[in-house]
């Protein structure tokens, strides 16, 4: 449901930006668009009701756990969790969106002011974000890019008429895209390294899976964006009769699954260090059939080129080379799809083929580490009170500013995604706790997240909740 939510949230907001972008654009460059008159209604609808649903099954949770009321328990997360104040802003944002929208008859590029607000509402409460400032700055970045490049591929390929005006479009819009792909990248980049510092270890998660196939995606992606921008501009310009308007579409597409698979990675455990991950979540399965079944402290997943792996190479490129001549030919982009399919599949297969388990022989004596000691008690008691607390050290010295440190306890049967998250406080000597009410007997997960000195750890233990 959260998932679904996610992406269909990625989807509207990205429209949302894509018809406010080119309401900036004046008509002579750009194809005419005929927006039906109840489409703005129907994304601030879709917006909120799409935004609402993970907050409100986080409130669903907690009123769960706590036995509050659900009214006590939303009001709540509203106020005291990112993603509820998130969520307030959003709405904020939106609504002086749709009144400036109403009185703003000129210069409508400045309704992407509050329009950037409600983008930097939303990833406020996202993983990027919940790291450190760096952090949400990547994420404002990557989504914003993200959804002003598909934002606009979406109208122009789904709500525009006619067939002039084509190639004024492509001359701005080109630069435009290279530029958000150039962003995505930068800022991707930088999210990788705060979240997935183990990179090619990280493919033994789940949400390491998940990220392979978001950078294969964005692959053909980037070569799509170059046969639109360069190839089909030039068959415009020599006169073609023929609309891009269908590989428009297509391309769109392809960014809007990006887009799912986005939605599913923000529900899977981020692999900060992939050992502690995999004490409280399961190894990926197609993993586990290609790299390996057991992973252990001083090992890494190492990628290393063979033969079989050299073809697959050459046949990606092949792919691609056919995918290219395809979308800028215009007559063949319907086949576009099955070259990204086929790309997909032959480079995947190809990283995992070569993908094995290594023992390393790095000396990382000298570097400093920081060490985190959970201090909770292995038993706890349903509806008492149950001090959660961990001492965070570096070099043996206390940490007692850490950027971001908090508790997050689940059940053993539930996913580790629907876990409760409770800010820690820190009392003294580096000792940081919160406190918490078992609902339940069951065995529970307790793990403590915690980010400085440009450091993440979360390690995690069991407690034992009898009646």
């Amino acid at each position: 449901m959260v998932i679904l939510a996610d992406a269909a949230l990625f989807l509207a907001l990205s429209v949302f930006v894509g018809v406010h972008i080119l309401e900036g654009i004046s008509g002579n460059n750009r194809p005419k668009l005929r927006l039906p008159s109840f489409l703005i209604a129907l994304l601030a609808i879709a917006l909120i009701v799409f935004s609402f649903i993970p907050f409100g099954m986080i409130a669903e949770q907690t009123a769960s756990l706590s036995q509050d009321p659900f009214p006590t328990a939303l009001g709540s997360v509203l106020l005291d969790f990112n993603i509820g104040q998130g969520f307030i802003v959003f709405v904020l944002f939106l609504a002086i969106t749709l009144i400036a929208r109403s009185t703003l008859k000129e210069k409508r590029w400045l309704l992407l002011l509050p329009i950037l607000g409600m983008i930097l509402a939303s990833a406020w409460s996202s993983h990027p974000a919940s790291l450190s400032n760096l952090g949400y700055f990547f994420d404002v970045i990557h989504m914003a890019a993200a959804m002003a490049w598909t934002g606009v591929l979406l109208v122009v390929g789904f709500f525009s008429t006619g067939d002039d005006r084509w190639l004024r479009f492509f001359h701005w819009f080109t630069p435009f895209a290279i530029t958000m792909v150039l962003l995505l990248f930068a800022s991707g980049l930088g999210m990788l390294t705060l979240i997935t510092p183990e990179y090619t270890n990280s493919w033994l998660l789940s949400y390491g899976q998940w990220q392979l196939l978001k950078h294969l995606l964005f692959i053909p992606l980037v070569f799509y964006g170059f046969a639109h921008g360069f190839i089909m501009k030039k068959r415009l310009a020599n006169g073609t009769n023929r609309t891009p308007r269908f590989s428009l579409r297509m391309e769109s597409a392809v960014l809007a699954f990006v887009f799912i698979v986005t939605a599913v990675m923000a529900e899977q455990e981020p692999p900060h260090g992939v050992l502690e991950t995999l004490e409280y979540t399961n190894m990926s399965e197609l993993a586990m059939q290609m790299i390996t079944t057991e992973f252990s402290a001083g090992e890494i997943v190492t990628w290393n080129m063979s033969f079989p792996t050299f073809l697959l190479i050459v046949a990606t490129g092949t792919v691609l080379a056919s995918f290219i001549y395809s979308v800028g030919k215009m007559e063949s982009a319907r086949f576009a799809p099955i070259h990204i399919v086929l790309f997909v599949l032959i480079a995947y297969t190809g990283i995992m083929l070569s993908a094995d388990v290594e023992t390393t022989t790095e000396d990382t004596s000298g570097e400093s580490t920081m060490e985190i000691e959970l201090l909770n008690d292995t038993q706890g008691t349903v509806g008492d009170e149950y001090l959660l607390q961990a001492e965070v050290t570096l070099e043996g010295q206390p940490i007692e500013n850490a950027d971001v440190i908090y508790f997050e306890v689940w059940p053993e049967e539930d996913d580790v995604n629907k876990g409760t998250i409770i800010h820690a406080e820190h009392e003294s000597n580096g000792i940081y706790t919160a406190d918490y009410t078992f609902a339940e007997a069951a065995n529970y997960y307790v793990q403590i997240h915690v980010t400085a000195d440009g450091m993440h750890r979360n390690p995690v233990h069991e407690v034992e909740v009898g009646q």
